[in-house]
């Protein structure tokens, strides 16, 4: 049973360190996802404390869930959905929020974007992202810097999983159409600092 399986359970019971580790786990990243859906970044905040709020008002109606990081993304996902009135996303353009929140330690990602080469690469890669239609990006995000599995962003979009490949396979040719040589890897570091 994975870590997350435990405190998910541990909360369940009414355990309030167990639901501390929870929050502290997936705040950030839930924020970074949620703010490629909803560019208002206080409402984002107010869905992510909502959502843990609900969650430790309900804790003795929850019972299992397969994936507690599935179930959090996709809740984000339908409550930012909702508050918009609207399944049309708006993905941010603000490349510094990530950084501005939260702000990232000096490691070896670091080191290697302050390289000139590389930091032109993913401004490039930046560039043909944000050409990209916006349920390519959100596909493309989910896959490559949250590591969900093509049935698991199906069940959260709401599509099934070969319209997920669909999606995934069109937006990775575009992007090697005008980067030809760009290491896969490349996306988990662009969406880290803040595409």
């Amino acid at each position: 049973m994975s870590e997350e399986q435990e405190h998910w359970n541990e909360l369940c019971q009414g355990n309030s360190k167990a639901f501390e580790k929870l929050y502290s786990h997936f705040a950030q990243d839930l924020f970074r996802y949620g703010y490629r859906i909803c560019t208002n970044h206080e409402l984002v905040q107010d869905s992510i404390q909502d959502l843990f709020l609900h969650l430790w008002n309900k804790r003795s109606e929850l019972g299992a869930v397969h994936s507690p990081r599935f179930y959090l993304y996709r809740s984000l996902r339908n409550k930012l959905v909702r508050s918009s009135q609207s399944d049309r996303f708006v993905f941010s353009m603000d490349g510094d929020l990530s950084e501005q929140w939260f702000p990232a330690e000096k490691d070896i990602e670091t080191n290697w974007i302050m390289d000139e080469h590389n930091r032109i690469q993913l401004s490039r890669l930046h560039e043909a992202l944000l050409k990209l239609p916006i349920r390519q990006q959100e596909v493309i995000q989910l896959r490559y810097y949250h590591d969900f599995s093509a049935e698991e962003i199906g069940r959260m979009m709401h599509i099934n999983q070969q319209s997920v490949r669909n999606l995934q396979n069109r937006a990775m040719q575009q992007l090697r159409s005008e980067l030809p040589f760009f290491p896969v890897s490349l996306l988990a570091i662009a969406f880290y600092y803040g595409f």
